[in-house]
């Protein structure tokens, strides 16, 4: 494979990342939204490999397995039955509309190209724009997290910001992506067991995991 189709895929492939993190802003439904984040993290699980390929850095190739099994695999697994244990209803409450809350997706875009992209010249990989994708899905992720009233959904959206993270790791530093997936895996682990356990704790103890009936309770 020449380097410029190769670029070519590399940028397909963030595309996918993007797309998926903005279908996640406008999508109702709670097991959707786990499906696209192991979707979108099987799209990084291949960026991370032809990036190996592209730059010879073979360590990402284990990186890219790291990826695909913990973020693609695992953890979406464990969502899915995190939601039928607890029987976390499968809509998702907005705090604004699926209008707004798409219109906010391009507005992080745009955010993102203006304040990242002249940067993107002096990324390790400047050519696929991995810097100002990168950016997009950690804001769109935060919006993710801000405006759901569930706190299921609202742990969906930190996930998405890690993932966020991560690609903007590898587009600066992509010879260190091993050591980088290795600390963000071992934060999503923990993240995904103590959430499992908190979520756990807070049904047993309120009945509801909506954030919303949580907040009444504090008056």
């Amino acid at each position: 494979m020449s380097l410029a189709p190769g670029q070519q895929l590399l940028e397909v492939l963030a595309a996918v990342v993007l797309v998926t993190s903005w279908i996640s802003l406008v999508h109702r439904r709670v097991a959707a939204l786990v499906r696209l984040y192991a979707a979108q993290s099987a799209a990084m699980a291949a960026v991370a490999g032809l990036v190996a390929y592209l730059y010879n850095a073979p360590i990402l190739y284990l990186t890219g397995a790291t990826i695909f099994g913990l973020n693609a695999v695992l953890i979406p697994t464990v969502l899915l039955r995190l939601q039928r244990d607890l029987r976390v209803p499968d809509e998702v409450n907005m705090l604004v509309s699926v209008r707004t809350s798409g219109l906010a997706g391009l507005g992080c875009l745009l955010l993102a190209v203006a304040v990242v992209g002249p940067l993107t010249p002096y990324a390790e990989i400047p050519a696929a724009g991995l810097l100002p994708i990168s950016v997009t899905v950690v804001l769109i992720g935060l919006f993710l997290t801000s405006t759901r009233r569930k706190a299921f959904t609202q742990v969906i959206g930190m996930l998405v910001m890690a993932n966020g993270v991560f690609l903007a790791g590898l587009a600066l530093t992509f010879g260190l992506g091993l050591l980088l997936e290795l600390g963000v895996a071992a934060n999503l682990l923990i993240l995904a067991i103590v959430g499992r356990l908190f979520l756990f704790r807070m049904k047993d103890s309120f009945d509801t995991v909506d954030a919303d009936a949580l907040r009444a309770l504090e008056g």
